[in-house]
């Protein structure tokens, strides 16, 4: 097996939550190879586990580096964004097929519609969820480097969750690591709910943390429609919106204008109209994920995608050898830091 998943990826069970110290450490790499062993070609490719998951499906070795772009996570939009037009190579991987036409027509990509390949790790490692699941993973609405969300009333809306009727409790609170590393947990800890991550999706442990806190709910909610929702509703959690979407405030970003976060900055008018409907899918908390639901997030984890793992592996590998250059400079880079680090130690 390429890629074993951690053996313990948390430090207990998600419902007693995680200390401020737990949460800290699960947000930073502890571990030059935490990353993986290869150097980054490019980090759309790595984040969020998808070069450990990547290889696994398409059986590319751990040690060699991914020379293409892919989406960043699960998107409604098809928009092309500059960081994937502008990536040094040729190949581009993505799960929305209607994004793969459009790099391939408007930007010269060979662009490959794939299955979103957390689906055959999921498949393969945790194929089941808990027997003894129970309660609710809330999926906190998450900033980044440029976006942050406002809340109209944070403390409505905690105080909403403490009312959701009693099947759905206990209440657990699933923190991004950009808000840890913001100490939003400190914040949240008044509330009384306990808090939990999946930690850095710089870490290839990433995927492993979010199915092992996944498994263990009965339901999972969140103002929003994310990656999150579409990885659960998957994995057979029962995902519904809850409480009022915050507004995000955009700054900083070269790809989108400053300011309140406009839809139409993301996706064409055909987009929008599936993203609401996708919101008054999951309008409602339901006891399982409905066939509708499901039907819906297959698509946009493109499980219907004709790329096979072999033909991933082919294109990977061809595009590897086109671009040596770039590679050697990669693990020369790679060596360079990792005799930077080690120079103190050896002059001593």
């Amino acid at each position: 097996m390429l890629n074993q998943p951690a053996r313990s990826p948390l430090p207990r069970d998600a419902h007693d939550g995680f200390s401020d110290d737990e949460l800290l450490r699960l947000s930073r790499l502890q571990r030059r190879t935490d990353a993986g062993h290869a150097p980054w070609a490019s980090w759309e490719t790595e984040n969020s586990s998808f070069g450990r998951t990547l290889r696994e499906w398409g059986g590319y070795p751990s040690w060699l580096p991914l020379c293409a772009s892919s989406d960043h996570g699960v998107h409604w939009e098809s928009r092309c964004w500059p960081n994937e037009i502008e990536s040094p190579y040729d190949l581009f991987l993505t799960w929305n097929g209607k994004k793969a036409r459009l790099m391939r027509e408007r930007h010269g990509k060979q662009a490959l519609h794939i299955p979103h390949p957390w689906v055959a790790y999921r498949t393969r490692h945790y194929p089941e969820l808990d027997p003894t699941r129970r309660g609710t993973a809330v999926f906190f609405t998450h900033s980044n480097s440029t976006t942050t969300p406002v809340f109209e009333s944070l403390d409505a809306y905690m105080q909403s969750l403490r009312e959701l009727p009693a099947d759905f409790h206990p209440v657990v609170i699933c923190l991004s690591f950009h808000d840890v590393l913001k100490d939003m947990h400190r914040r949240l800890r008044p509330y009384g709910f306990p808090i939990v991550t999946a930690g850095t999706t710089n870490s290839q442990a990433f995927v492993d943390r979010f199915y092992s806190i996944a498994q263990r709910f009965r339901y999972a909610c969140s103002p929003t429609i994310g990656s999150h929702s579409f990885y659960l509703a998957e994995a057979g959690v029962a995902f519904f919106l809850y409480g009022p979407a915050p507004t995000y405030v955009i700054k900083g970003s070269r790809a989108v204008r400053d300011g309140e976060q406009d839809l139409r900055d993301y996706g064409d008018e055909e987009d929008i109209e599936r993203f609401m409907a996708l919101r008054r899918l999951f309008s409602e908390p339901l006891d399982d994920v409905s066939s509708a639901q499901r039907d819906m997030v297959e698509a946009y984890l493109g499980i219907d995608a004709p790329t096979s793992g072999e033909l991933l592996h082919a294109e990977l590998m061809t595009s590897l050898r086109a671009n040596l250059p770039r590679v050697a400079r990669l693990y020369a880079d790679k060596a360079g830091r990792i005799f930077a680090r080690r120079l103190p130690f050896l002059t001593k």
